[in-house]
């Protein structure tokens, strides 16, 4: 019989150098679950906010499902809510509980659901959101039954994602003959003009100042278009420059830029992690737009993906059209909600299901701290 554990957490170090050992053998494995990236943001974001892991053990006492959830403050119509949710939300494109045993975790899971709401003293809501629908973590949460059937689950994201074949010349095939045209053209156009190559950070010099570099070129076709840009507060700039230091210190820094006279016109941030390529963020200079670099560095990082056997390329959350020239394929990702019944309660998931309300939605009226990076793409 599977027993549960409360185990608050109160210091960063708390989690534990045998995190990403524990990671290593979950079933639900991506790079926003690992030491790395959460310890990371909570550096930057977790003041004001508590942090707690819920686990699971099976009958060997192994520890067989890890939920580290999180309690955050936040505002709807004017009242402030406290709701329980998967740490670094809204930041991590996906989220999951650490499985490393299933049937252990499957028996385990309605209680461990409710141990969590137990545990919500002052809280209104708990939501656990961007799980990935083909995650084991999903299967759980579908077969979870607390607070008498309430729980809601919906859509929340789309992310594209390419199979990688094994040749590059295969994959080219699978686009569209527009794209394939356009790609050798714009190719040619820049090669005639520019000494043309595409380099990864290490050739830019330090983790530093290639990160430097590619908050500058996001920057600058953000500012472009009138927006103010990711990068501009200097919080998102400290956390995405400790990510960049620690996966590169684990070799899961992918972060390219195409370069014309060696000079940096176009960059593209990615993970590779567990076999698979997951694009975060890019940016090019305006100035070069005629040679279309954004196409062309995802020409470039996906062949490179290809010669390293990678076996798939993510673009991660947001359906924006530009992914879907790449012949993509679609991952949901869903939102688990279990409101309790209090006033403010049943406020947080009405504004939940009406997401359309200008008044808690719109881009214009939020901070860059509490935007999605999918704000943050641009036409490439």
């Amino acid at each position: 019989m599977a027993t549960l554990e409360l185990q608050r957490i109160s210091e960063l170090n708390d989690f534990g150098t045998e995190w990403n050992q524990i990671l290593s053998h979950s079933i639900d494995n991506n790079p926003f679950l690992t030491y790395e990236w959460l310890t990371s943001w909570w550096k930057q974001y977790g003041k004001g906010r508590t942090l707690k892991l819920f686990t699971a053990n099976g009958r060997d006492g192994a520890t067989s499902l890890i939920a580290p959830i999180m309690y955050s403050s936040y505002k709807r119509l004017g009242l402030k809510l406290r709701k329980a949710e998967f740490v670094a939300s809204p930041d991590s494109d996906y989220h999951t509980f650490l499985i490393t045993n299933y049937q252990e975790a499957t028996k385990a899971a309605n209680s461990l659901i409710q141990s969590i709401m137990e545990d919500l003293t002052d809280a209104d809501a708990f939501t656990l959101g961007e799980v990935p629908e083909d995650s084991y973590t999903a299967k759980l949460l579908q077969n979870v039954d607390v607070n008498d059937g309430e729980n809601k689950c919906s859509v929340i994201n789309s992310c594209p994602y390419v199979t990688l074949p094994n040749k590059n010349e295969l994959f080219l095939q699978t686009l569209g003959q527009g794209m394939r045209s356009g790609l050798k053209r714009y190719e040619t156009k820049a090669m005639k003009d520019y000494k043309v190559e595409f380099v990864k950070y290490d050739k830019m010099g330090t983790v530093k100042e290639a990160i430097k570099i590619f908050f500058e070129l996001h920057q600058k076709r953000q500012t472009q278009t009138g927006k103010a840009g990711l990068f501009a507060e200097s919080a998102n700039r400290s956390f995405h420059l400790d990510v960049a230091n620690a996966f590169a210190e684990k070799g899961w820094l992918s972060l390219f830029f195409l370069t014309f006279n060696d000079e940096p016109v176009s960059s593209i941030y990615c993970f590779e992690y567990n076999k698979k390529l997951y694009f975060y963020l890019s940016g090019f200079d305006p100035e070069y737009a005629y040679y279309r670099p954004g196409h062309l560095t995802f020409k470039y990082i996906i062949k490179y993906g290809i010669e390293k056997g990678l076996n798939e390329f993510d673009f991660l959350r947001g359906n924006e059209t530009y992914k879907s020239l790449w012949g993509t394929k679609i991952r949901r990702n869903l939102e688990f909600r279990v409101p309790n019944r209090s006033f403010k309660a049943k406020i947080y998931n009405w504004t939940a299901n009406n997401r359309a309300v200008p008044y808690l939605y719109a881009a214009s009226a939020l901070p860059n701290r509490f935007l999605t990076r999918t704000h943050f793409h641009q036409k490439l």
